[in-house]
């Protein structure tokens, strides 16, 4: 992240502050500002796969200032990631806890955590909370995540709605087209799937996965030219793929 070499410097610098015997004690708002120098340290090795060195950062952040609501934060997040989930869960509470403002991103990144581990009413509520802050603009991915979390768990009808909602903010969100595509596909609402695979195809790249869901969807329709044509490019486009095995096999006597 380009953030990284800016935050790296005033770090080193209150690092050197601190081991200087003869200074005078640091201050709190010293301790607060390496807190969350080191916390963005943390959170960039984070989105680069560092864990390593993320938990160090985000270990060194926490020792400046236990309740840094960021550092917890991204402390959460790590252990998320590395699967540890009763250790994501303490640091995600924790700055729950501590947060003095509504923080979106935190509830929803304790919402997807959550609804990992199966509960799912409260990981929707923690996306509702997004949700209730008038100005929070990624609404649809919210909405995508609900749907997600519903799906996941087996209540359907509930993610429908929710992907729908997500729709309705962003027409073009690929991850909730596709969602409703297959969601109106195993209910026989077949017309409807080929509705979303359209506007899909407008915003998304095509897969073989895609290809074998319409063709599927159009021999439903009765649609025979359709379901071949689209037949064709899976077999083109991507010869080696398990869908399109399948779809030479079906074609055969």
């Amino acid at each position: 992240m380009r953030c990284i070499p800016s935050l790296l410097a005033p770090f080193l610098l209150l690092l050197l502050v601190g081991c200087v015997s003869t200074g005078p004690e640091p201050t709190q708002v010293d301790s607060e500002r390496a807190a969350e120098a080191n916390a963005r340290l943390g959170l960039g090795y984070i989105m680069n796969g560092n864990y390593e060195v993320a938990l160090d950062k985000l270990k060194i952040a926490l020792g400046f200032n236990p309740d840094s609501v960021n550092a917890n934060h991204y402390m959460g997040e790590l252990y998320r990631r590395l699967g540890r989930p009763l250790e994501a869960e303490k640091y995600y509470t924790i700055a729950i806890a501590k947060m003095e403002k509504d923080d979106s991103l935190l509830h929803n990144n304790f919402g997807i955590f959550l609804c990992s581990q199966g509960r799912v009413a409260e990981g929707v509520a923690q996306f509702q909370a997004v949700l209730d802050n008038p100005v929070y603009a990624q609404r649809a991915e919210t909405y995508d995540n609900i749907g997600y979390c519903y799906q996941q768990h087996g209540d359907l009808p509930r993610a429908e709605e929710s992907y729908r909602q997500a729709l309705k903010y962003n027409p073009r969100l690929i991850k909730s087209l596709l969602a409703m595509a297959r969601l109106t596909f195993d209910s026989g609402k077949f017309l409807s799937t080929r509705a979303y695979l359209q506007r899909y195809g407008e915003v998304g790249e095509e897969s073989a996965a895609i290809l074998w869901l319409g063709i599927r969807a159009e021999l439903a329709l009765a649609d025979y030219p359709r379901a071949r044509e689209m037949g064709e490019r899976l077999v083109r486009d991507f010869p080696a793929s398990d869908e399109a095995i399948q779809y030479q096999n079906m074609r055969k006597p």
